[in-house]
């Protein structure tokens, strides 16, 4: 083996808004550099599975996500969301996270013993 995929989200490089963690990217860096060492090469991956814990994903700040998916999120458009929502019940799509049933941390996120209740691709379809 000589080459690593590392996983790297955003969320553990930016906790708030405008604040990097210099030690998690320090670790980041020291871990590239001793496999680089061993001859191994790197791709840092900046992942993100389901977008933010918000919707039981990960990856990106949820402050950020909050921002892009807005106050009334939608799986298309609001318009064809409702001109669809028949056909969303009869898939299982399009299935907003507070309608699981699931507990909320002190953040407002839902527990993750909660969500991994469900396939997380199940949650692609989320608004």
């Amino acid at each position: 083996m000589n080459f690593v995929r590392l996983g790297v989200m955003w969320e553990a490089v930016e906790r708030t808004e405008g604040t990097f963690d210099t030690a998690y990217l320090l670790a980041i860096d020291n871990l590239i550099t001793k496999l680089g060492e061993a001859g191994i090469y790197t791709l840092v991956d900046m992942h993100q599975d389901v977008f933010a814990r918000s919707i039981c994903g990960e990856g990106f700040p949820d402050f950020y996500a909050q921002r892009a998916y807005g106050k009334h999120p939608a799986c298309i458009n609001w318009f064809l969301d409702l001109k669809l929502k028949d056909l969303y019940n009869m898939l299982g799509y399009c299935k907003n996270i507070k309608d699981y049933g699931y507990r909320y941390d002190e953040n407002g996120w839902p527990l993750i013993e909660d969500c991994q209740t469900v396939f997380f691709v199940d949650y692609y379809t989320s608004p």
